[in-house]
């Protein structure tokens, strides 16, 4: 089924004006009631808004005003991540679909922000796979998890390499990638860049970590780290926790005139680095 195609998106005070249609071939018969369904990305939460819909031979138009100065009852939207959908139809024959993925080209695509009163951060934005969703707060937000596929400790370099892959069917814009580790006991961060190679309805991603050495930062210090991919899209962050794959990592290394045990955790728990304990 096709999706609806994106006709305009923008900013009018507090409302964000969404736009589309959809092809006659995807829609209900007759002329259907048409709603937005906001979706809480990490809660259970569903807002409806109404459009007004216009018909013609070969498509449904709709448009919706998204107050999020006002979304229900006079509150303002709630923050978090809200996934947009459009329904259409009754109760007996209601379609819902993706919104974002197909746009037409006077979309503008990059990310479009609010500042309500109260300093709250509202942005309108695509993801990764080109779904419509609005954040409000701008605080950082857990995406997931991105399993990694292979660890693999390269002796030549005396690096820990991290393999793995994320489930992307569709990729619409440039994706930059970062790992994170995080120490738990100093909260200390340590940072390597992934490289990202798209595959066939994938995203593959590789880092390496080193544990003896480095050229420009130090090695991962002792400690015991977990791991996160962090993704960088259109000006926002997404951070993915890393998950283990079946074969770790189990290395005596020479560091500083001693021998220093170097070990990862093993699935199906998240990935850890562990240095010098153990």
């Amino acid at each position: 089924m096709p999706d609806p195609c994106l006709t305009e998106l923008r900013w009018a005070g507090s409302c964000l004006r969404v736009a589309g249609r959809v092809k006659r071939a995807a829609a209900p018969a007759g002329v259907p009631e048409v709603e937005l369904l906001l979706r809480e990305r990490d809660g259970g939460c569903l807002l409806r808004v109404p459009a007004s819909v216009s018909a013609a031979d070969d498509a449904i138009g709709f448009e919706a005003m998204v107050d999020v100065a006002s979304i229900e009852g006079g509150y303002p939207l709630p923050g978090g991540l809200w996934d947009v959908h459009v329904a259409m139809g009754g109760p007996a024959d209601c379609v819902v679909l993706p919104l974002g993925r197909d746009r037409a080209a006077a979309v503008d695509a990059s990310p479009q922000r609010r500042f309500l009163p109260g300093s709250s951060t509202v942005t309108a934005y695509f993801g990764f796979q080109g779904g419509l969703a609005i954040d409000v707060g701008g605080r950082p937000h857990a995406a997931g998890s991105a399993p990694a596929d292979l660890l693999a400790w390269d002796e030549r370099d005396e690096e820990v390499s991290v393999t793995g892959h994320l489930d992307l069917q569709r990729i619409t814009m440039p994706i930059s990638g970062t790992l994170n580790l995080l120490e738990r006991r100093t909260r200390r961060s340590y940072q390597v860049f992934a490289t990202l190679e798209e595959l066939a309805g994938r995203l593959g991603y590789t880092a390496r970590v080193p544990v003896t050495r480095a050229f420009i930062d130090d090695p991962l210090p002792r400690g015991t780290w977990d791991v996160t991919l962090r993704l960088g899209f259109s000006g926002l962050r997404r951070e993915l926790r890393v998950l283990a794959p079946g074969v770790p990592v189990d290395v005596q290394v020479w560091r500083r005139l001693r021998h220093v045990r170097v070990v990862s955790s093993t699935a199906p728990d998240p990935l850890t680095i562990t240095v010098g304990r153990g």
